[in-house]
């Protein structure tokens, strides 16, 4: 009797044991999901394996850039809960020059987010800045530049731009 009254209880130790780990696994997955680790690994992952839905595009993005002796880096993104996501980069690790690329989720958002931000201009210059919008489908490649060096990639970013907008159509 005493025997069998341990074995269940060595059972029900080591039962709950297990059911420990397995909630302290669970903890840890929905603290990533909390502080959006899970979200950076899984993009991280599917843009380093070219497999992510823009990640061909910002790798050939970043090649032709590269090509035109305009480095992009410092990536940044950030999603709208809404289908849309935005990614950011800085040419030669200048915050006064940057590249943006909008991706909306339909051609419609794409007109009236851009409309709301930028106004119905393909140029914006100002004594102290430029920005220079290119739209095709469901895509904005934005180029802005301030201070000193205003427009310094100008026509490389064009040439880049049209160049993507082309194998897009």
């Amino acid at each position: 009797m005493k025997k069998r009254v341990a074995g269940v209880l060595a059972g029900v130790l080591v039962t709950a044991a297990m059911a420990g780990c397995d909630s302290h696994e669970v903890v840890k997955k929905e603290t990533k999901l909390y502080n959006m680790q899970s979200y950076s690994e899984g993009n991280l992952r599917a843009q380093s394996q070219g497999k992510g839905l823009n990640g061909k595009f910002l790798k050939e993005m970043q090649i032709q850039f590269g090509h035109e002796g305009v480095p992009l880096t410092h990536e940044m993104y950030a999603e709208d809960g809404r289908g849309n996501i935005s990614y950011m980069y800085m040419i030669a690790g200048n915050p006064l020059q940057y590249i943006t690329l909008h991706v909306f989720s339909n051609e419609a958002e794409r007109i009236e987010r851009i409309h709301n931000w930028y106004g119905d201009q393909k140029l914006i210059d100002t004594p102290r800045s430029r920005t220079v919008i290119y739209n095709y489908s469901t895509a904005s490649l934005i180029y802005t530049s301030s201070g000193k060096e205003k427009g310094k990639y100008d026509p490389e970013v064009k040439k880049v731009f049209n160049s993507l907008i082309e194998r897009m159509k």
